[in-house]
């Protein structure tokens, strides 16, 4: 933390060198040499973070803090008055200019003092690091390629299982499958951290409930709207593709249409998790009809008195704590003990009450040191701090977060801004932490700022830290979440710390202006009339903002606030606006030239329009839109040297369009559409790593395929690793053959028609993950696909094969390690032959209602879930 502020005063030292232009020399000197020795401190600065808990170290950290914050603080009250200055205007302008020229020198004469007191306070710093020893600590444990290895480990293979709790498995999966026709209401209670969802995911994904004709899950939290909570459950029954369809629905729109999408599905499975009190589920329950065929509806809460009252004939299960066993064998899935460590790890597992998130956050923190010395340490700790004979949950937090390097801290204390239960998309997280500058390139290894950034997000897995709520394809986090209690440890650290502060007019902030001052990151959650309010007033400093994130359900903004925002907020960095409705995208946002995040605001359901001013933005590294809108972009867009992504940007381009030479960091394009996609000259974007392309216009069949439209130019995309094409309904994919010499392609999804089945040869080896939809092919596909050596995970889904018989052939598929087949209604007989499918882990087949036996290799890898990005 101390260390990005450091590195903030440091910016900013540079940024005034290079902008005050008529500084006297001595002036000018002091104030480099002030940027040079923050420099030499930042160093000292990372190695002390490691030794917080000892006095005379924290201290240390405080004092480098304060010069930090106020060589800032100097150089704001100098462009302070200089703005001042530049007020008059009139036939008084001469006498006044003589006057300005007076007052500048006065307040470079009190700038020369502000360094000289800073000289005296640096040298008693310098003096106390080496009595200290501080450069003799050794660097915290850095993210390094001799450590990648372990830190990526795929996530479905880190994802703990479900321990214990058999016995309570076995009682509630026979309320849910019980003939009983009438709709059936399941509470689960415990108190947080007790494995509640955890128990009902278990129950939701398995393979013994096949009898459901359909399911959702949804988490409903302490933070909610209904409209939204009601959106978020028919998105889950349906698939994302359903989410433009209902946009535009109001929350009487959404309770009348949820029953009428579930009449005709057969019997329902709904999982609605941390409902915290009973108005809630009043809200909801009505968007459930009871269709007397077997439905079933689980609940989990914190809240006895909720679980009990939800219905008369709901079943209130308490979920107990787990025995001393099984506490000891979620331990060791977590930490992997070994037998010397056992006596000390069973004193610790003993402590932690049979709390399941306590005892994995104890084994994520012991897990990355396995001698005998740490572990008797995190011993001693834990017996210092025991509490009626146990260990309180936040003290094992406070130790795994100490436990954490600087840049890891800061990663992880940034998950404070997103609200309770928040689903957290992983690219969007990522890019926020690179621009927030937690993550910087690694020069030194040549590794990507991306791929330092998923170590971390790994890394904070590992420590059971961030909770993997949905994997992609490929077993890659495509979402995560993080639990209450972790979280209330974030938000706490966070505002300590000043890193980030949460602005919620619905909750007890008296002193808002105490609140906001001196924070260089603001949250909004509710409130932003208030919020604006302030900020017109001028009740807090708004050139020290570093990040504005705003957060809500379609929250609507007038034109002069955003206008607002952009001209006060001079030295953001981030900016996230995509939970805001606007009239338009203002002029001004080219103010804002810092900035290195841009989360765009909607317009209205209407195409929203960026000013050719987006082009003085030369730092933004990553540009996101808001998810079901387009955006018309001008061209200047394509001169940003150091744009890297670009997502949810559905683009309207006009006439032919150049890419400039020097546009060659952009690594993700997500969202273009495909009659623009053909207007670009790709010759020069050589590092673009993900690219997805839709159409919402449907392409009609022709001689050639394609509608006249052409992949060709993808084959100058010489580092693409993902690609994504989304046609509309009985829209045809032209020719793939311009795939097949893409040798570092490994993720496909093609969403439309193949006209010819044997454009799949034209797949490259390299893929390891393959998504088909609506292919409608006629011809069994799986020979095609069972040649690639590679692929590990197929999914076959909605219309992509019109045929009743698949067969996979003998040696078939000899990387495939999951297959899903959904949607598929002609299917009746899946056969596999020997030596097919060596090793397969998961099988799925959803909606495939004529397929009435799955073959004996298949039936062990069976499972329910599905994964969706």
């Amino acid at each position: 933390m101390v260390d990005a502020l450091v590195s903030f005063a440091i910016e900013n030292l540079g940024d005034f060198l290079v902008h005050q232009v008529n500084l006297r020399i001595e002036v000018r000197d002091d104030i480099r040499w002030l940027k040079d020795e923050l420099g030499l401190l930042q160093a000292s600065v990372r190695r002390a973070e490691s030794r917080q808990e000892e006095d005379e170290i924290r201290l240390w950290i405080s004092t480098v803090r304060e010069v930090a914050d106020e060589a800032v603080d100097i150089l704001k009250r100098f462009q302070d008055g200089q703005a001042s200055l530049e007020q008059g205007q009139g036939h008084m302008d001469r006498f006044l200019n003589c006057i300005c020229i007076c007052k500048k020198e006065a307040q470079l004469y009190d700038i020369g003092n502000n360094i000289e007191s800073l000289k005296k306070k640096i040298g008693v710093i310098k003096e106390r690091r080496l009595e200290y020893g501080i450069d003799n600590i050794l660097a915290g444990p850095d993210v390094k390629q001799k450590e990648r290895t372990l830190i990526r480990a795929s996530a479905i293979d880190n994802k703990v299982d479900v321990v214990g709790f058999e016995e309570d498995i076995d009682k509630l999966m026979t309320e849910l499958n019980n003939e009983d026709p009438p709709l059936k209401i399941i509470s689960i209670h415990g108190m947080g951290g007790s494995g509640k969802t955890s128990l009902a995911l278990k129950l939701y994904n398995s393979n013994k409930l096949r009898h459901f004709g359909t399911r959702a899950k949804v988490c409903v939290s302490n933070e909610y709207t209904i409209k939204d909570v009601l959106k978020r459950i028919i998105k889950s029954f349906k698939g994302p593709q359903h989410e433009q369809y209902i946009s535009n629905m109001d929350e009487r729109d959404l309770l009348q249409y949820l029953p009428q999408l579930l009449q005709n599905d057969g019997c329902y499975l709904v999982l609605i998790d941390d409902i915290w009190d009973i108005k809630a589920w009043n809200q909801i329950k009505i968007a459930f009809p009871n269709l007397d065929n077997g439905s079933r509806i689980m609940i989990t809460t914190r809240n006895k008195k909720v679980a009990e009252t939800v219905d008369k004939n709901a079943l209130a299960y308490q979920l107990r704590f787990l025995r001393e066993e099984e506490s000891w064998e979620l331990f060791c899935k977590t930490a992997e003990p070994t037998q010397n460590l056992e006596n000390l790890g069973r004193e610790m597992v003993g402590r932690c009450g049979g709390l399941p998130l306590a005892i994995v956050i104890l084994g994520g923190l012991l897990f990355h040191d396995k001698s005998y010395d740490y572990w008797s340490k995190v011993t001693q700790h834990i017996w210092r701090n025991l509490r009626d004979d146990s260990v309180d949950i936040v003290e094992i937090l406070s130790l795994s977060y100490k436990d954490l390097s600087p840049q890891m801290k800061d990663c992880f204390l940034y998950l404070a801004r997103f609200p309770e239960d928040n689903i957290i998309r992983v690219e969007r997280l990522k890019h926020l932490w690179i621009a927030e500058e937690f993550i910087s390139e690694d020069e030194e290894d040549g590794v990507l700022m991306e791929d330092l950034a998923e170590d971390c997000l790994n890394e904070l897995i590992n420590r059971n830290l961030i909770q993997i709520e949905c994997l992609q394809l490929n077993g890659k986090v495509g979402t995560c979440r993080v639990h209450d209690l972790v979280r209330e440890l974030a938000i706490k650290k966070a505002k300590e710390q000043k890193l980030l502060v949460i602005f919620d007019s619905s909750k007890d902030q008296p002193n808002l202006i105490h609140l906001l001052e001196g924070q260089r990151r603001h949250a909004i959650y509710n409130g932003f009339g208030e919020y604006f309010k302030l900020l017109e007033q001028r009740t807090f400093d708004a050139l020290y903002l570093h990040s504005l994130l705003l957060e809500g359900y379609n929250v609507k903004a007038e034109l002069k606030q955003m206008k607002l925002t952009y001209t006060r907020f001079k030295n953001l960095k981030v900016l996230d606006m995509s939970s805001v409705e606007s009239e338009r995208i203002p002029e001004e946002i080219g103010d804002l030239v810092l900035l290195k995040f841009l989360g765009l605001n909607g317009c209205y359901n209407k195409t929203a329009v960026m000013p050719a001013s987006i082009g003085k933005l030369k730092k933004l590294q990553s540009l996101w839109g808001v998810l079901g809108r387009s955006y018309t972009v001008p061209r200047e867009i394509w001169e940003l040297p150091e744009l890297r992504h670009m997502y949810n940007i559905f683009i309207k381009i006009s006439g032919r369009l150049n890419i400039g030479s020097h546009q060659t960091k952009l690594h993700s394009l997500y969202g273009i559409e495909l009659e623009e996609w053909v207007k670009i000259d790709t010759a020069n974007f050589t590092n673009l790593r993900t690219l997805s392309i839709q159409n919402n216009l449907v392409v009609k069949k022709d001689k050639g395929g394609g509608g006249g439209y052409s992949l060709e130019s993808i084959a100058n995309l010489t580092n693409l690793q993902t690609f994504r094409l989304w046609l509309s309904t009985d829209a045809v994919i032209p020719t793939m053959k311009s795939l097949s010499s893409m040798n570092r392609l490994k993720s496909i999804e093609l969403w439309g028609v193949i006209e010819d089945p044997s454009e799949l040869r034209f797949l490259p080896d390299s893929v390891t993950d393959l998504t088909l939809y609506g292919s409608g092919l006629t011809e069994d596909p799986m020979p095609s696909l069972g040649n690639l050596p590679n692929l590990t995970a197929l999914q076959l889904d909605i219309g992509v094969y019109e045929g009743n018989k698949m067969v996979c052939s003998k040696n078939a598929f000899p990387s495939l390690q999951i297959l899903r087949l959904e949607n598929l209604p002609n299917l009746k007989e899946l056969q596999v032959e020997e030596g097919a499918l060596p090793c397969l882990k998961s099988f799925q087949a959803v909606e495939c209602e004529e397929l009435k036996k799955i073959p004996v290799q298949l039936e062990r890898f069976l499972t329910w879930a599905k994964a969706r990005i």
